[in-house]
Order: C-alpha cells, then sequence, then structure tokens
C-alpha cells in the first residue's frame, strides 16, 4: 500500500530532507511553541505544538480534497480567515500580559492548561491560510500519480511532515522549559518573561496581519 515511498529512494531521502530544512528554521509555528513553553512549561508547549499538528492535518485534509484551492482562489475569504488568526494571536499576546499567575500549578489545573493550550495550537494553525497555500505548492512536487493514488500519497507525505514538526517543536518545548526554571520564584524575571512571551506573541499576529497576500 506504501510501497510508493520506497520505491524511489532519491525522492523520499530528498522529501525528508526538504521537510528537516522547513521545520528546523525558525517560523511562526515555533515561536508560538516557545512562547507557550516559557509561559507555562514543557507539557503547555508540548500541547500546543499537538494542536499546530492537528491544525496541519485539518489543512492537508483541506488540500487532499482540493477545497484549499476553492478557498485560495478567493481574495476576500483569504483576507478574512488571515485576520481572523492574526487577531486571535493579538488577544493571546494581551492575555498573557495581563495574566497575574504565578509558576505554580494548581491541583487540577494542569491538564485544564494543557487542553487550553492544545486548542490555541490548532486554532491558530487552522486560521492561518498561508499553511493551506504551503501545502498546495509543497506537497505536489513529491506526488507520482503513475505508482499510487495521488490522494493516499498527499496524506501520507502530510502525515511524515507533520510528525516530524511535532518531534522538532517538542524539542524545542523542552528546551524552553530549561530556560523557564531559571525564572522560578523570582518575580522580576518572571513579569520580564511574560512580557517577552506576549510581545513575542503580539509580533507574530502583527505580522500575520500586515503581510502581504
Amino acid at each position: 500500500m506504501f510501497q510508493f515511498l520506497w520505491e524511489d529512494g532519491a525522492q523520499l531521502f530528498a522529501f525528508l530532507t526538504v521537510v528537516f530544512v522547513i521545520v528546523l528554521v525558525p517560523g511562526p509555528d515555533m515561536l508560538f511553541v516557545l512562547s507557550r513553553s516559557m509561559a507555562g512549561g514543557a507539557k503547555e508547549g508540548v500541547a500546543t505544538s499537538i494542536g499546530i499538528q492537528v491544525g496541519v492535518l485539518f489543512h492537508i485534509l483541506l488540500a487532499a480534497f482540493g477545497v484549499s484551492a476553492i478557498l485560495l482562489a478567493s481574495a476576500t475569504l483569504f483576507q478574512a480567515i488571515k485576520y481572523v488568526g492574526a487577531f486571535y494571536l493579538l488577544y493571546l499576546g494581551v492575555q498573557t500580559i495581563r495574566s497575574k499567575n504565578d509558576w505554580t500549578v494548581m491541583e487540577g489545573g494542569e491538564q485544564s492548561s494543557m487542553r487550553k493550550a492544545f486548542w490555541q495550537g490548532a486554532v491558530t494553525n487552522v486560521f492561518n491560510p498561508k499553511v493551506a497555500l504551503f501545502f498546495l505548492t509543497f506537497l505536489p512536487q513529491f506526488i507520482r500519480p503513475d505508482v499510487a493514488s495521488p490522494f493516499l500519497q498527499f496524506i501520507t507525505y502530510g502525515l511524515i511532515f507533520a510528525v516530524i514538526g511535532f518531534l522538532v517543536d517538542a524539542a524545542v518545548a523542552l528546551l524552553a522549559d530549561r530556560v523557564r526554571t531559571l525564572f522560578l520564584h523570582r518575580k522580576r524575571a518572571f513579569r520580564l518573561q511574560q512580557w517577552g512571551s506576549g510581545l513575542l506573541l503580539i509580533g507574530l499576529g502583527t505580522w500575520l496581519a500586515l503581510e502581504d497576500q
């Protein structure tokens, strides 16, 4: 069923190489995971990363079914969705700065925070049409209609991309958590870190809103 992955080793190697290069270059997703990890720890960062990859899979499915092509054909719809995602990031940034919570996680609240982080990551990516555009232009370069179902290939390559993206972002979350521990019980440093995380989210939202179509 998945023989097309092994029939052309050179193509698979090229795909994996390009994917690793793409996901290792700091971008909005990695910076978002970094911000949430610094604000809430490794678990929230990993939950955010899982949410981001759910958003990625959402766009992969849309692209595989051709829905994304219809979406991107409408400049007005494209812009509307982009602004929703941008304002959501701005909202998260402001909330991070205004938060008065300390680093201590109350009993029973950790799971709730992780769910919240997951949905934040998912919503941010779902409302980013740039992700849809990326998969519509990137994945078809590796599709070979003569060896297997294009839909199956699209989904398979998309899943591989999502898994690699998650592993890289999860590593970023763990590293950020190590830095975060330096701020434990240091109120002034904590507030500076909160402002840094919040401003990073606001910067991402502003970049997404102002970036040319």
